[in-house]
């Protein structure tokens, strides 16, 4: 049986309209088992990351790039999430060369079971998908995949920068906090909130969100903020980001300026460092350089943010109602325009629909009580 997100602490907390609302303790993945989870990855990972792949083919279209033979996509991610999204759509969609560099637990997570997937699928193709389980910022891990992308004749790769390891709290200027969060359970083997079956959308309550250390800022910096820096003077240095061709791109939320998490924390810092090293690599070694501004989705990722679950299923509601709701498979392929020829410089704004949905989110979510869940997420849910 699937441990419960919540922690109760003892006392409650009125929100604005006279509302009491419970201080519960976010667990990451919805507070699963993980008893349950090791053998459930075990048994039934490498089916359930098959099965999950076959779908998305099945839906996956050309984009019309024409990335030549000798050229790779570098995704620093791969496993899961976004950037597990553009390696299928780049590969199955558009024939690309991928190379992945991922970090996971062989046993704890299901990334490992995609990234399998995926290069079984692709050598049956013949097509190039390697992959690398290793710190993304070790030199060592950078060494090892240049000297492979070389190895393998290829002169030239374009990099997609997706890691988020970063400190979901708060600077000690601004203290803490608490916000309002969901509690929904995540699926067990797939790792994902499960928004499809209304009875997994279980409670409404405040979180708190803390203040990040030193610590939490140092890795949020050199994980998030400075790592396309770190990619690209060795890619340079070998050869491979090619002045006027290669394209660095990193994966972006473009949070509201008054989020109580992401703009008051190591997360804002980190992505403004990573803007600021993207000016760096476009004026240094010449390459096209974009932000793929993505939507809140329901992937892993949110069951360590506090109020992400909320955030995306109010706005993933409104999406739905106003027809608007996409997937990773949908925003994928959007987001390879930049490997068209068509292609601008510009960032790629893939949530202009969901930026549009903000303030009626935020109407919503202050007038959103404990009994109103889990209807008012029924866009998201699947009759039955």
């Amino acid at each position: 049986m699937e441990a419960p997100t919540w922690t109760r602490r003892r006392r409650l907390v009125l929100w604005p309209r006279g509302m009491t609302l419970e201080t519960m303790k976010k667990l990451p993945l919805g507070g699963v088992d993980r008893r349950a989870m090791v053998p459930a990855l075990a048994e039934r990972g490498p089916s359930v990351a098959r099965e999950q792949l076959a779908r998305e083919r099945a839906r996956i279209t050309s984009a019309g790039l024409s990335i030549p033979k000798d050229v790779a996509v570098l995704i620093l991610g791969g496993s899961n999430g976004i950037t597990r999204g553009l390696a299928v759509q780049l590969l199955f969609g558009d024939r690309a060369s991928v190379f992945g560099v991922h970090l996971d637990s062989e046993k704890m997570q299901i990334g490992p079971h995609h990234v399998a997937a995926i290069t079984e699928a692709a050598t049956a193709e013949g097509l190039t998908a390697r992959f690398f389980n290793d710190d993304a910022t070790k030199p060592a891990t950078i060494e090892a995949v240049i000297e492979a992308i070389k190895s393998a004749g290829f002169r030239a790769v374009h990099l997609v920068n997706g890691i988020a390891a970063g400190a979901t709290k708060r600077y000690k200027e601004h203290g803490p906090t608490q916000v309002k969060e969901l509690d929904v359970a995540f699926d067990l083997v797939l790792q994902v909130p499960d928004f499809a079956h209304a009875e997994s959308i279980r409670k409404l309550g405040l979180v708190d969100v803390e203040v990040a250390t030193d610590v939490d800022i140092e890795r949020t910096n050199k994980f998030m903020g400075t790592s396309s820096l770190l990619w690209a003077e060795p890619l340079a240095a070998a050869g491979l980001l090619v002045r006027g061709e290669s394209i660095v791109a990193f994966c972006d939320y473009d949070y509201p300026a008054d989020d109580p998490v992401y703009a008051m924390g190591p997360l804002a810092g980190a992505k403004k460092l990573q803007r600021e090293t993207m000016t760096q690599i476009r004026e240094r070694f010449g390459a096209a350089t974009a932000r793929l501004c993505y939507p809140a989705v329901a992937t892993t990722a949110l069951g360590a943010i506090p109020g992400g679950l909320l955030m995306y299923g109010l706005t993933g509601q409104i999406l739905a109602e106003r027809g608007e709701l996409k997937d990773i498979v949908g925003l994928s392929r959007e987001a390879v325009a930049i490997f068209s020829s068509g292609w601008s410089g510009a960032d790629v704004r893939l949530d202009d629909a969901y930026q549009a949905t903000l303030p009626e989110f935020y109407r919503r979510r202050d007038a959103l009580q404990p009994g109103d869940v889990p209807a008012a997420f029924s866009k998201l849910t699947s009759p039955g």
